[in-house]
């Protein structure tokens, strides 16, 4: 594939209402904070996705159907939101030079996807027990392991790492902001809940301070 800094990069993903990101909002907050030029395609929940989820898998373009896809030069898609963020960072030279700083990024976002996988849970399908149970229980649990996760591998005072070039967050802590803060706008915690956990209160705070970043979370209010 072709794929260069001026390639045009247009994020496919849901409009999921109320400022919800998902997996789209990561990869956005992760391009936004990069300065990575992209344009959004959104596709209401409902008919309009169900639509484009059957073309994605029935023209190939992705087999597991599974959205955000970002489509670069309009013609060759980039399924899966992190392994996106990584070759972007690749392409514009936002990636360390450092390859241990971004395996930490990797080991984190690794960690990450099964996190979100139960913040989808929780949203869509649990049960009012199930989500009492997850409030009380789960979610300490998880937020107290990322806490210490960023306690072991943060190479930076805020963050787990930034680009030598942008200064910026990079992948592993875009996915973090964004799932810290799917689970504060779907009501599933507060924002003072974070004062618990001191690294990623830190990282929030400090992320959502990002001009674009903040620019952003402000159209949505």
């Amino acid at each position: 594939m072709k794929i260069s800094p001026s390639s045009k990069l247009v994020l496919n993903y849901l409009e999921i209402p109320n400022g919800i990101g998902g997996r789209g909002g990561a990869l956005r907050f992760f391009l936004l904070s990069q300065g990575i030029p992209f344009e959004e395609k959104l596709f209401a929940l409902g008919e309009e996705w169900e639509t484009e989820k059957k073309r994605l898998k029935e023209s190939g373009e992705n087999p597991t159907a599974k959205t955000p896809v970002v489509f670069v030069d309009g013609q060759t898609p980039l399924p899966e939101h992190i392994a996106t963020a990584r070759l972007l960072a690749q392409v514009h030279g936002c990636a360390s030079t450092d390859v241990y700083k971004n395996y930490i990024q990797d080991l984190v976002a690794d960690e990450y996807q099964g996190f979100r996988d139960t913040w989808v849970d929780q949203v869509f399908t649990a049960t009012d027990e199930e989500k009492a149970a997850y409030k009380s229980e789960g979610l300490p649990n998880r937020l107290a392991q990322f806490d210490a996760l960023y306690s072991k591998f943060m190479t930076d005072d805020f963050y787990l790492g930034v680009s030598e070039k942008t200064k910026q967050p990079l992948w592993g802590d875009a996915a973090c902001f964004g799932l810290v803060r799917d689970h504060i706008v779907t009501g599933i915690m507060v924002r003072d809940d974070l004062k618990k956990y001191p690294k990623l209160e830190a990282m929030f705070s400090a992320y959502e301070k990002i001009p674009a970043v903040a620019q952003w979370i402000a159209s949505k209010n």
